[in-house]
């Protein structure tokens, strides 16, 4: 009996594990040791197993034809003490459906294709979706191979170190364009639980900006610059960070989040001349990004005033909101009520690697629920029975997409 999703996941959710939760940043052992588990599950499954220059790792099991594939996935990195399904739950799913397939001999008419995409947090290297965006064109390797990570490393140095590239499976350059795309995921919000529906059919993904902001003031004495004078670095980031809150909810249907942030010279008795930090800004309607980029930077540039401080601010990543294919959610829809199961259409505020791969072939989404939609933390669940039941219709899904093409 093929061994089932909670299994891997609690096999997954010890690697990199800490007080808080998870930590799985690209190219550290932890994550390395995730991909090399990757690549021995589908080893014993009788599957090829490659690796791009990125550290994009794909598990392929041959169908009846060498027509393009049907690929599938997620990835295996987290943000520092995340929780334990974000991301792995696609790759552990999709590694528990070529497990099923194999099990109950099943030929599929074309290749079907896991792929476990390196990087998608962005939480060492500061680019979201980096081995999808690299894999589809988006960002050039040469280019990413320069990033320099938070921990002062380059992402040329860490994918040529110990825990880069796994040494024991083959670089593969020559990727055909897949057939269609697909991913499973937990949703990482509370809509699904709230309804009391136990599926997503994912209608669009929201468009992220983000930016640097670099707040310069002047240090000082914190004990004897007055505070009519002061041009403190922090307090303008703080007053900006409120104002953005703000205009996000007079927008509406948008976020902003400042979640990272360096004060210079962090001392308890100086004033802070010098802030650093990124903005995080989504929505899946283009006309409200646009108008919170507006705001952004009239926000900046009124507090720069304000305060007599200067705020620069440039937006170091793009990506657009992408509406998912209507032809893949039809048969996801139509497969879902074949089953009798309940589900909803629901947009995602988080970017996924869908997003990219949907530049390249049709590409679509299931949700399964969050509890109490808690993501991005170590307490991070979805129910054992809800996990099962994804794995099931995600099969079923992938099925029928087979069949379709």
């Amino acid at each position: 009996m093929p061994i089932s999703v909670c299994d891997r996941l609690a096999e997954l959710g010890e690697i990199g594990r800490g007080e808080r939760g998870l930590t799985r940043q690209l190219f550290t052992e932890p994550e390395h040791r995730a991909r090399a588990l990757l690549a021995r599950w589908g080893r014993e499954l009788n599957c090829e197993v490659v690796q791009d220059r990125i550290g994009n790792l794909f598990v392929r099991r041959a169908g009846r034809s060498n027509a393009p594939a049907l690929q599938f996935g997620s990835h295996l990195d987290t943000v520092l003490d995340g929780g334990a399904y974000d991301g792995a739950y696609g790759v552990a799913g999709g590694v528990s459906v070529l497990a099923e397939l194999a099990a109950h001999g099943v030929e599929t008419q074309r290749p079907f294709e896991l792929a476990a995409w390196a990087g998608e947090e962005g939480s060492r290297f500061p680019v979201g979706c980096l081995g999808s965006a690299v894999y589809v064109g988006w960002e050039h390797l040469d280019e990413m191979l320069e990033l320099r990570g938070d921990d002062g490393m380059t992402l040329a140095q860490a994918r040529n170190g110990p825990y880069g590239l796994l040494p024991d499976v083959p670089i593969r350059d020559d990727f055909p364009r897949p057939a269609a795309y697909a991913e499973l995921h937990i949703e990482q919000g509370p809509v699904l639980e709230r309804a009391g529906v136990p599926l997503g059919v994912v209608t669009a993904i929201a468009g992220m900006h983000r930016y640097t902001v670099r707040v310069n003031g002047e240090a000082g004495h914190a004990g004897t610059v007055p505070m009519p004078v002061r041009r403190d670095a922090f307090s303008a980031t703080a007053e900006l960070a409120l104002m953005l809150e703000s205009a996000a909810r007079e927008i509406g249907d948008c976020v902003a989040t400042i979640g990272w942030l360096a004060i210079t010279p962090n001392q308890t008795n100086i004033v802070p001349g010098l802030v650093e930090c990124r903005i995080d800004a989504r929505s899946t309607d283009p006309v409200r990004l646009k108008e919170l980029d507006r705001r952004i930077h009239a926000l900046a540039k009124e507090v720069a005033g304000r305060r007599s401080v200067r705020i620069d601010v440039h937006r170091f990543e793009e990506r657009a909101p992408t509406p998912l294919d209507e032809g893949l959610k039809g048969i996801l829809r139509e497969t879902l009520d074949a089953h009798s199961l309940a589900y909803l259409d629901v947009p995602s505020g988080a970017v996924h690697d869908a997003m990219c791969i949907a530049s390249i072939c049709p590409a679509a989404m299931l949700f399964v629920p969050s509890i109490a939609g808690a993501s991005h933390v170590g307490h991070e669940r979805t129910a054992p029975a809800d996990l099962e039941r994804g794995v099931d219709a995600f099969k079923a899904w992938l099925l029928a997409i087979d069949r379709a093409l």
